[in-house]
C-alpha cells in the first residue's frame, strides 16, 4: 500500500474544525488509526454476516482499495 493515507493533513483539519488552535500531527495520526479500525470493522463484519465466497472476496478486495488505496493516481 501506498504511505500516504486518503486521510490527509487538510481533511483532517477540516473535519476537526478547531479556530482556537491549531490540530497536532498526534491527532492527525489518530483520525487516520481511528478510519482504518472502522474500515476493519466493516470487513470483520462482512465476514461475519456473510458466508466466503468468490464474490464477497471481490467486494472486500475492492473496499480495501477504495479506503486505502494503493497506487498513486496521476493527477494533472
Amino acid at each position: 500500500m501506498t504511505d500516504q493515507h486518503p486521510l490527509t493533513d487538510e481533511i483532517c483539519r477540516h473535519l476537526a474544525d478547531t479556530e482556537d488552535r491549531p490540530v497536532t500531527s498526534i491527532e492527525m495520526d489518530n483520525m487516520r488509526a481511528a478510519a482504518d479500525w472502522q474500515s476493519e470493522r466493516v470487513i470483520e463484519w462482512l465476514l461475519d454476516a456473510h458466508e466466503e465466497h468468490i464474490g464477497l472476496l471481490a467486494v472486500i478486495k475492492d473496499l480495501r482499495e477504495a479506503v486505502r488505496p494503493t497506487t498513486q493516481e496521476n493527477t494533472p
